[in-house]
């Protein structure tokens, strides 16, 4: 055999050989995947002792972004943000006020069914909260902001997979929380910040069905 008609059947030979391997790899279903959500949160319990959480916050509006590290086609785990947009409860017509939730953590997932058009889901993770309210206008306007961490939470979905890249589907989470810190500013005085004394400190509890988008990158 020449060398002429050697090489080009060598480098077929070694191509064949890969290609089970790169076929392996490509499967394994590991990556990055970006997810975007709209939930609809619902306050359960107490910001603190006394404190009711839905009329110092309100049912929330709640946006999220979150990005993913696929181990494989089943597990994941990535970090979150949520901004919660909310009208306290305790508000009345005359009076203005609005509030913040922000929240932010790590989640780790397992996707059942990947495979599937219909695949649900299951997850746990824990992570920070930070909620704000705003009463009145300027020179006016009083403050009031809570930190504490989410002790906990779960949440369980049903993934509509449209394509191996994309899918969307409604999910619910559960979070248990547990506030700290408390600020206050009242018209044009400095800000005071204090630790609630553990006798005073309430678990709280939000709800949140909703709808997620995800893309694996």
């Amino acid at each position: 055999m020449t060398a002429r008609p050697f090489i080009p059947s060598l480098v077929m030979s070694l191509s064949l050989l890969a290609a089970p391997a790169l076929a392996q790899e490509a499967s394994s279903g590991s990556g990055l995947a970006l997810g975007v959500r709209g939930a609809y949160g619902i306050p359960v319990g107490d910001a603190a002792e006394g404190m009711s959480l839905s009329e110092t916050f309100g049912n929330t509006v709640a946006p999220q972004v979150d990005l993913s590290y696929f181990f494989n086609r089943h597990l994941s785990l990535g970090g979150y943000f949520q901004y919660g947009i909310a009208k306290p409860d305790g508000c009345t017509d005359t009076t203005e006020c609005s509030s913040r939730v922000l929240r932010f953590g790590v989640d780790l997932d397992y996707h059942f069914a990947p495979e599937g058009f219909v695949s649900p889901w299951l997850g746990v993770g824990v992570g920070y909260e930070m909620g704000s309210l705003k009463v009145g206008n300027d020179p006016t306007l009083a403050k009031l902001g809570l930190k504490g961490f989410d002790l906990g939470h779960a949440h369980f979905g049903v993934d509509l997979q449209l394509t191996r890249s994309i899918a969307v589907g409604p999910y619910i989470s559960a979070s248990l929380g547990q506030y700290s810190d408390l600020s206050a500013q009242v018209f044009e005085e400095p800000e005071r910040s204090i630790d609630i004394p553990s006798d005073q400190k309430s678990l709280h509890v939000w709800i949140q069905p909703g709808v997620r988008l995800q893309i694996r990158l």
